[in-house]
Order: structure tokens, then C-alpha cells, then sequence
């Protein structure tokens, strides 16, 4: 069961994980389109600063000095060979004039392509050339001027893009670690869950199921290692045995339901008795517990095994076949290890064993203590 436990555990945490990376994964895909969707728009908007408003005005720039030097050649000869510059005029108003145009600009130009177009025959005078010229550094101080609102416009929508991808990345970190901390939280939560499930089964597995007291197996672990416990400590330990008296006869009368009630009720109040530190109660098999105190004193172990044979005694639990009560009572043998005395636990268990037949021996209900090493 166990086992099967920690496999859900781990095949939970990992698809967890693997959500979660996927989330993260499409997230800085989503992230990484935004961002490039955005400079794709800004690079546009650069391209159309520059190659929309800077080149114009070059253009422009050309076209000025091209009328410049027309005027130049009409003044320094009579005959001045025009066809050149207006070759030049017109390729460079030409390339001037298909360039995007927004309405406003488009009436503008439209009115002065007139009179550069008209400017372009032998008949025209120098001052009509002029004010071509004139209007010319017109169009070049409004290009600049559309440039520059162009340009703040762009300044803004750069700004406002870059919040834009910021709180984006914000929102994108918060997220992820919205995700991360619940998936921090759920493995905390399984592996507290285990660490409780492991427990329970730890216990479980030194516990006997029907009384809840230790078990055999948890009580050789624990008898075992008793003289060790006491030399190193240098206490005076206690190793008792109980055993309720004439429980076949209580299972003959009363049948084996009431005698696992009994023996419950038994191990229970043996259990609340013997329930501070260092004070082990275990059922070694049937009708008969076993108790191990570390750290106890002769007078106290002869006050505590009186107490347990009244508290059994006072349950009440009806024994109309025993022969010494009317009710269950139990018989109990108690030996006494001292420190150092490095006696063996085999040795300890006979004569607890021995003990506990002493007192069945001499009238049950009773106890028998032997200190070993008097």
C-alpha cells in the first residue's frame, strides 16, 4: 500500500511539473510573439520616419539646387542648355512625388507639383523659378515639421509599447509564480500527507490491531536492547507480565466477541496507566501483556503493580467462572534488572515468567516481584 502511495504521489508531481513547464513554455512563446509582433511594428514605424520624411527632404534638397544651378547657368549664358536639369528636376520631383503622402500633404504637394511641372519649358523666367525654389523650402520646413510630430508620435508609442511589453513580462512572472507556488504547495501538502501515511504505517506495523498496545515484534526489539538502555544510563529497569486469570473459562462462558471486548478494555486501562515517557506497554499473545519501565524504584514498581491489579479489578467486567472473583481480575510477575548487573534478557523473561506463575500459584489477583541481583 505504501508503495502504491508513493508511486500517485510521484506520477502526480510529475504531470504536475510537466503542466506547468508546458504553461511556463507557452507563456514565453506567447511572450516571445508579443515582443516580436511589437518590434516588427516599431521597426515599421522607424522605416517610415526615416525612409518617409528623411529622404524627402533630401530629395527635396536636390531639387533646390538643381533650380539653383539652372539659374546659375541661365544667368552666365544666354543660350544655357536646359534639358539636363529639367531631366534631373523631373526625376527627382518624380521620386519626391510618389512618395506616400498623407491627405493634408497630398494637397499640398499637388498644388506645387503644378508649378513644377509648368517650370519645366524653355519660356519659363528666372523669377519663376524662384518661387519654385521658395516653395520648395516650403515643402522642406513642413517635411521637417511632419517629421518631428511623426517622431514625438513614434517617441510616444515606443513608450507606451515598452509599459506595454513590461507589465506584460509583470503579469507573465506572476503568473508563473502563482503556478509555481501552488505546485510548491501541493507537493508540500502530498509529502506531508506521506510523511503521516508512513507514520501511520510505521506504527501500524508495531502496534497490535485489536488492542493498540505494542506489539510482540516491537516488544523483542525494545527487551532487547533494555540492559543496554539501563547500563548506559545507570537506571534501575522494570520487565512485568499479565496475564487475566482463568480467560479461557471467560471465553467458554462468554464467547471470543466478549473476550476481544475484554481484552481491549484490559489493554486500555494498562495503556492509560503506563503513559509517560520511558513506559512501554506491549501484548506479547492472547490473554498476556507485558510491560517494560526504564528508571523506576522498587516501592514505586510495588505501588504501581498494586494500583493495576485494583484497576483491573474495578472494571467490572462480569467472570462468573472465575474462581477467585466474580469479576476479571489479573495475575502479574515483575523482575527488577539494576544497572550493570548484566543479566540476560533471556534470563530476565524466565524469571519475570516464573514470577507471574508464582502469583497464579499463590491465589492469582495478586503480584510477585524478584530484583534481580539481591
Amino acid at each position: 500500500m505504501k508503495i502504491k502511495i508513493n508511486k500517485e504521489f510521484y506520477k502526480n508531481t510529475s504531470f504536475k511539473l510537466g503542466a506547468l513547464s508546458l504553461i511556463i513554455l507557452l507563456s514565453l512563446l506567447t511572450s516571445s510573439f508579443m515582443f516580436n509582433s511589437q518590434i516588427d511594428k516599431l521597426k515599421k514605424r522607424i522605416d517610415y520616419i526615416y525612409f518617409g520624411n528623411y529622404i524627402p527632404v533630401l530629395k527635396l534638397h536636390t531639387l533646390e539646387e538643381s533650380y539653383k544651378d539652372l539659374i546659375k547657368c541661365m544667368r552666365t549664358y544666354k543660350r544655357c542648355d536646359r534639358d539636363p536639369f529639367f531631366e534631373e528636376i523631373k526625376k527627382e520631383w518624380t521620386y519626391y512625388d510618389n512618395a506616400y503622402k498623407d491627405i493634408e500633404e497630398r494637397k499640398i504637394v499637388e498644388k506645387i507639383s503644378v508649378d513644377v511641372k509648368n517650370s519645366l519649358n524653355y519660356k519659363t523666367k528666372i523669377s519663376q523659378y524662384k518661387n519654385v525654389i521658395k516653395e520648395i523650402d516650403f515643402l522642406k520646413e513642413h517635411e521637417k515639421t511632419v517629421a518631428y510630430k511623426k517622431r514625438q508620435a513614434f517617441l510616444e508609442e515606443y513608450t507606451s509599447m515598452k509599459d506595454y511589453l513590461f507589465y506584460n513580462m509583470i503579469i507573465l512572472l506572476f503568473v508563473s509564480f502563482v503556478f509555481i507556488s501552488l505546485i510548491i504547495y501541493s507537493i508540500i501538502k502530498k509529502d506531508n500527507q506521506l510523511k503521516i501515511l508512513t507514520k501511520k504505517y510505521k506504527l501500524d506495523s508495531i502496534t497490535d490491531s485489536m488492542t493498540q498496545l505494542y506489539n510482540r515484534k516491537y516488544f523483542d526489539k525494545i527487551f532487547d536492547n533494555m540492559p543496554f538502555i539501563s547500563n548506559a544510563n545507570k537506571w534501575k529497569s522494570a520487565f512485568i507480565m499479565l496475564d487475566i486469570d482463568f480467560f479461557k473459562q471467560y471465553n467458554d462462558t462468554y464467547g471470543h466477541d466478549m473476550g476481544d471486548t475484554t481484552l481491549k478494555l484490559v489493554a486500555s486501562s494498562l495503556k492509560n496507566y503506563f503513559n509517560r515517557e520511558y513506559e512501554y506497554v506491549f501484548r506479547l499473545g492472547g490473554e498476556e501483556f507485558g510491560v517494560i519501565l526504564f528508571d523506576i524504584d522498587e516501592d514505586i514498581l510495588k505501588d504501581c503493580l498494586a494500583d493495576v491489579n485494583k484497576n483491573i479489578e474495578s472494571l467490572n467486567i462480569e467472570h462468573k467462572n472465575s474462581k477467585i472473583s466474580e469479576v476479571v481480575t489479573i495475575s502479574i510477575g515483575a523482575v527488577i534488572y539494576e544497572a550493570n548487573s548484566y543479566v540476560s534478557c533471556n534470563k530476565l523473561y524466565k524469571v519475570a515468567d516464573e514470577c507471574l506463575y508464582k502469583s497464579k500459584q499463590n491465589g492469582r489477583n495478586q503480584f510477585t516481584i524478584y530484583k534481580e541481583g539481591e
